[in-house]
């Protein structure tokens, strides 16, 4: 079995599954675990988002998607030469990943021609199908591993349930914000938080920080989409300068955290889990004691 992963969560999934050396190519974007990072990168981005601000980022997504273009370039070539026998794609978002769209050509230069398999969660559930699906496909067995990872999901959901459920707001973009959608919702909700501005199993959109300071967050998590820690830290001083940053009930009581969005929330892959562990450790730290994910967030001072 020859795999190409044209995003972060198939290759997760492959490694989780034991088939890290039947993977053969990864997008640009596919940074664990590092060993992915040493397999050939069949995928670029024609925008260099380390070069752009969070507003500059989203008006070059805004006019890509006006003008009908692609975000990403594709090494047909490559892929070509690396005979996969199965491809991973995601159909839920086409500024996350390459698009189904964008592969025309691959399966055009590719024989024999490969299995596609497409991830599309939009929730738990729906990263668990995923899962099993690509297992078949692969030939791997994945009952072990989505037994390990619900009994997380339920340690945390079964101990929170008797919590008092606190106001939350995840912050998915800077600039212009972003709430919540997909999984982040159902996280919030399982480790003892409700988020009113979120869209459950939907896309995250656009909301404004009138609309933020009126929903009045007892916790802001900022997480935003392919950030790590290090260039939220960067960025999140602008946001901190408006004028309803202050109005926060999260502001004045010195809960705004800053998550690791691109490892733990923004990807339906196995460290979803992870990311649900981090949430209940913020919303109840009287409960869930800090372990495992010491660097997978922190909190913001300001």
């Amino acid at each position: 079995m020859r795999i190409v992963s044209f995003h972060p969560t198939g290759t997760e999934f492959a490694y989780a599954l034991g088939l890290g050396r039947s993977v053969v190519g990864v997008s640009h974007e596919c940074d664990y675990p590092p060993s992915a990072k040493r397999k050939p990168v069949v995928s670029t981005s024609l925008i260099d988002p380390d070069r752009m601000s969070s507003a500059e980022i989203d008006r070059a997504v805004s006019e890509a998607g006006r003008d009908g273009r692609s975000l990403y370039r594709v090494d047909v070539d490559l892929v070509a030469r690396l005979k996969p026998d199965l491809l991973l794609i995601q159909s839920l978002c086409e500024v996350c990943a390459t698009p189904p769209t964008d592969l025309k050509p691959v399966l055009a230069a590719v024989r024999p021609k490969p299995k596609v398999v497409p991830q599309h969660a939009h929730d738990f559930e729906g990263m668990f199908a995923d899962l099993r699906e690509f297992a078949k496909a692969a030939g791997a067995d994945a009952r072990e591993l989505e037994r390990s990872l619900r009994r997380r999901v339920e340690a945390v959901a079964k101990r929170a349930r008797t919590l008092p459920k606190r106001r939350v707001f995840c912050l998915e973009w800077l600039d212009p914000p972003f709430a919540s959608g997909h999984w982040v919702p159902e996280m919030v909700a399982m480790a003892g938080g409700a988020d009113p501005l979120a869209r459950p199993r939907r896309d995250s959109v656009r909301t404004t920080w009138e609309a933020v300071a009126a929903a009045a967050p007892e916790v802001l998590v900022v997480m935003p989409c392919g950030f790590t820690l290090d260039r939220t830290r960067r960025e999140l001083p602008a946001a901190a300068a408006r004028p309803e940053w202050a109005s926060l009930p999260a502001v004045k009581n010195g809960e705004v955290y800053v998550a690791d969005g691109h490892a733990y929330f923004n990807g339906s892959g196995p460290r979803l889990v992870d990311g649900l562990e981090i949430l209940a450790e913020i919303l109840h730290p009287e409960t869930f004691t800090p372990r495992r994910h010491r660097r997978g967030y922190f909190r913001w001072t300001g």
